[in-house]
């Protein structure tokens, strides 16, 4: 991307999370204490996420290319890439021919394709830190989301360990989950995931060094 693209898809992305954010702010609050008993914004609220993992996913691979291929961050700053190849369709080809498996979604992963063709991850690893975790957990919800596994049953219950501290002895969807308050705080557990996803692209997009 031009710098001049890579500026407008960066506040493509903050808009985009505004509008989100008022979809969220319009969900009623899920009790925490028993089984959700509205399904319906329980369906609404899994069908959100879905659709903001899935944007994030795209927005990681498209930073991840725009730095690969030569590009700049807002502040003109340049990675050092070890990929020889300026067309993002190109070096999207050469990346996936050498990951069977390459997920945009899995922090460990997007570390690993970096450590690979960027010297030291740089940014990416390093706008990383410190939030892989959190990172992992919206996975993990995404994944429930998608497939009822016993696999992603149990990343799911783990997902509650970190939020709750335990698990619930009621059986609790993703949705009620993403409906539920952050830890006593008056943002939804969905709100807090989604101000996560926006801030780690906008950390991409304009890292420190």
């Amino acid at each position: 991307m031009t710098p001049a693209e890579f500026s407008a898809f960066v506040l493509e992305v903050v808009e985009r999370h505004k509008e989100v954010k008022v979809r969220i702010e319009l969900m009623p609050p899920a009790v925490q204490d028993r089984q959700s008993d509205n399904a319906d914004a329980d369906i609404l609220a899994e069908a959100l996420f879905l659709r903001v993992f899935a944007r994030y996913e795209a927005d990681v691979e498209r930073i991840f290319l725009h730095y690969v291929t030569g590009g700049a961050s807002l502040s003109g700053i340049q990675a050092e890439t070890y990929l020889r190849v300026q067309d993002e369709t190109r070096a999207r080809q050469l990346i996936r021919g050498g990951y069977r498996f390459l997920s945009w979604a899995k922090p460990s992963s997007v570390c690993e394709v970096s450590k690979t063709y960027l010297a030291k991850g740089w940014p990416v690893v390093d706008m990383l830190a410190g939030k892989t975790q959190e990172l992992s957990d919206c996975e993990k919800i995404r994944n429930r989301i998608a497939h009822h596994s016993i696999e992603s049953a149990m990343e799911f219950a783990a997902v509650q360990r970190n939020l709750f501290y335990t698990e619930r002895v009621f059986a609790i969807s993703p949705g009620q989950l993403l409906r539920t308050r952050y830890r006593g705080q008056r943002v939804l557990v969905m709100q807090h995931y989604t101000e996560l996803l926006r801030l780690t692209i906008e950390a991409l997009a304009d890292p420190s060094e």
